[in-house]
């Protein structure tokens, strides 16, 4: 049985080996993107960091499926975290800091009511947590 790799240094280990030094250029510049795209998200960032063009990286995502599902958990991965963080936030408050006469004199925790909100929101939005109706329609 064929096992995928986890990540893109399991990635750049199970792709092919080609003699030529363009292509391995063309692999490590591609590696690059990916990790900068686990730890940015973005896209343009990420480009630029490896210094590929984007249309370039559009064209490799759509020719080679791997590199696409690379792409695609990174991405996952990025919003992961942002929605952990959200989470804690929404939990906790942010700390505010209150200053009398340039001196700090009070700090206290404000818990943002459109972050809970959102983070409601984008978790029944998720394919995974929507429900069926009983009579058949899915708009819940």
């Amino acid at each position: 049985m064929d096992r995928q790799p986890q990540n893109v240094t399991e990635y750049l280990w199970a792709a092919p080996r080609v003699s030529e030094p363009r292509r391995r250029t063309n692999l490590r510049r591609r590696v690059t993107f990916l990790r900068e795209l686990e730890k940015t998200g973005s896209v343009s960032y990420s480009a630029a960091r490896a210094g590929i063009d984007r249309r370039t990286l559009y064209r490799w995502r759509d020719a080679d499926p791997r590199f696409g599902e690379r792409w695609d958990r990174a991405l996952q991965l990025r919003e992961d975290e942002l929605l952990d963080r959200g989470y804690s936030l929404a939990r906790t408050g942010v700390p505010r800091y209150v200053f009398r006469n340039g001196v700090m004199t009070a700090t206290y925790r404000r818990h943002d009511e459109r972050l809970i909100m959102f983070m409601l929101n984008h978790t029944r939005a998720r394919p995974s947590n929507r429900r069926t109706g009983v009579r058949g329609d899915d708009t819940f």
